[in-house]
């Protein structure tokens, strides 16, 4: 378990601008299975760093690969299969408020290894012209990053290498909850992998430290999705070949309140495995009355 954070905090100071105490010094809680780190990415003292991130001909790089896979994705949502979505006015106002102080924390069930970025093709393409609305995304390493040009490829993509297993503590956790500290939109699966069955899988515990640990509370939105499945199905003939003509239904949900909660445990009148398994607990019903919602949806446009 991570120390105790030491620095009260009081309601008054989080009403006004959301701000908690500052996150554990480094070197980061560390994890005790071994990670390698590929690259791009290197760690230094338990801190995972994106090394080309600072260069400008890699940010332009970053941006060609982001809009060209958003665009992909909404032709292939608005032109290769019958797409509806639901209630995303709100997210997007809150992802494209130019005075927005708070980080984002999306999270979504888990269909098929398409959900991210083809998801995100439900946004306006405006939304992805500047890098720091982009979102950033936990990917599984032996996935993403087995080879050097996958490794590349997904990282100009911001996403992120996660090894499962290495628990809430290994370097990619540590380098998403920076994002967060610094505003950005981070998003995660918290099945941890792709569920094709109808019940959701136990949450991982990763989104509790996300939330406990953040400087700054973030806006979280959950997301659920229906019909990717019967496009990527797992048992398919062709792996990376989709089927066209599905059906898919995209509903964003409201915000997620978690600030009594958060005030409690950093003034210390909850533990943090209590707080933490409330969290997943809240996002986990939250989800479920949300596939309820998109089920009745579904069955309506069908009708």
């Amino acid at each position: 378990m991570a120390p105790r954070l030491e620095e009260e905090i009081s309601a008054k100071v989080l009403d006004a601008e959301d701000q908690f105490p500052l996150p554990l010094e480094e070197p980061y809680p560390t994890t005790n299975k071994l990670v390698k780190v590929p690259l791009p990415y290197y760690v230094d003292g338990g801190k995972m760093i994106l090394k080309p991130s600072t260069n400008r001909f890699w940010n332009f790089a970053s941006w060609c690969a982001i809009t060209s896979c958003v665009f992909i994705c909404k032709f292939f949502l608005n032109f290769c299969s019958s797409t509806t979505v639901y209630n995303k006015e709100p997210f997007l106002k809150e992802l494209m408020d130019p005075k927005r102080t708070r980080p984002i924390l999306t999270v979504a069930n888990h269909l098929s290894t398409v959900d991210d970025p083809l998801i995100w093709g439900s946004l306006p393409f405006g939304t992805f012209l500047r890098l720091y609305r982009v979102r950033w995304t936990l990917g599984a390493q032996e996935i993403c990053f087995s080879t050097p040009f996958r490794s590349k490829f997904f990282s100009l993509g911001q996403v992120v290498p996660t090894v499962r297993g290495a628990g809430i503590y290994q370097p990619a956790m540590n380098f998403a909850l920076d994002r967060l500290n610094e505003g950005k939109w981070v998003h995660i699966f918290p099945e941890g992998k792709i569920n094709q069955t109808a019940d959701l899988l136990r949450f991982k515990w990763g989104i509790g430290r996300l939330l406990m640990e953040s400087t700054n509370l973030p806006i979280v939105v959950p997301i659920w999705h229906k019909g990717l499945e019967e496009i990527m199905p797992e048992d398919r003939d062709r792996p990376w070949v989709p089927n066209f003509g599905k059906k898919i239904i995209i509903v964003y949900g409201n915000p997620i309140d978690f600030k009594d909660l958060l005030i409690d445990y950093h003034e210390g009148r909850v533990d943090e495995v209590t707080t933490r398994i409330s969290i997943t607990d809240t996002v986990f019903r939250a989800m479920d009355e949300l596939q309820k919602t998109a089920e009745s949806l579904a069955g309506k446009t069908k009708n």
